[in-house]
């Protein structure tokens, strides 16, 4: 009998024990979190860390340089208007450019004819030409009194230099028909047909003879670009 009450009651504080165990884990507390969802917050509320200072100095480097400017270079002025005739030198008041229509313009001092000419080689032949007086150029750019000669330039850098004297006469002949006089033109068409500006300046020296036998043709200087006179 009393090893029955002992066992029941050594059952009984076995009981009790599991009991008291199961209450004392229930009333433990969880571990502990990371953080509450207020400091969650806060951590997430934080501003980033700094960029380093090398990226920095970068950044302010590539804000500082400056945008590259395009710099155009400034358009030279070059005449290239093969119509243009210059006067120019010591021996006149201005430098002038007549434009071939400026010079078709001059109807005081048109001149048109035949010109002869006598080549080295003995060649007789008759050219038309319509032009302007060597003299009215000379006359509307100034000529000075101490002008002594006039040098034509081809736009191929043939040159031919006569003098002043020469530049003026008004009475070459034609040796084969004495009673023609010539004055010394800057002719822009030959033959009826003007010179064609793609193969030069379209103007040519003519002149007539100023003897029987005087060789003349070789003078009659073709795409004259400038006048010199001095």
């Amino acid at each position: 009998m009393k090893s029955k009450r002992k066992q029941f009651l050594i059952f009984i504080l076995i009981v009790m024990s599991l009991f008291l165990f199961a209450a004392c884990k229930a009333e433990t507390p969880p571990p502990a979190s990371s953080g509450s969802p207020a400091e969650a917050a806060v951590v997430e509320e934080q501003p980033a860390a700094p960029a380093p200072a090398e990226a920095k100095i970068e950044e302010t480097q590539k804000t500082a340089e400056p945008t590259p400017k395009v710099i155009e270079e400034p358009s030279k002025e070059t005449n290239n208007d093969k119509t243009s005739l210059q006067i120019e030198g010591s021996g006149i008041e201005k430098a002038i450019s007549l434009s071939l229509d400026e010079l078709k313009a001059m109807k005081g001092t048109y001149f048109e004819d035949d010109f002869f000419s006598l080549n080295s080689y003995g060649t007789k032949e008759y050219f038309s030409f319509k032009g302007v007086k060597l003299s009215a150029i000379l006359e509307k750019a100034g000529l000075k009194k101490n002008a002594a000669a006039v040098k034509f330039i081809a736009s191929d850098g043939y040159e031919l230099e006569i003098t002043i004297g020469q530049a003026l006469k008004e009475d070459y002949i034609d040796e084969q028909n004495p009673d023609k006089r010539y004055p010394v033109i800057i002719a822009w068409n030959e033959n009826g047909q003007d010179y064609d500006v793609s193969k030069g300046a379209p103007f040519r020296l003519v002149i007539g003879q100023k003897e029987p036998g005087d060789i003349n043709k070789p003078q009659w200087v073709q795409n004259i670009a400038k006048i010199i006179v001095n």
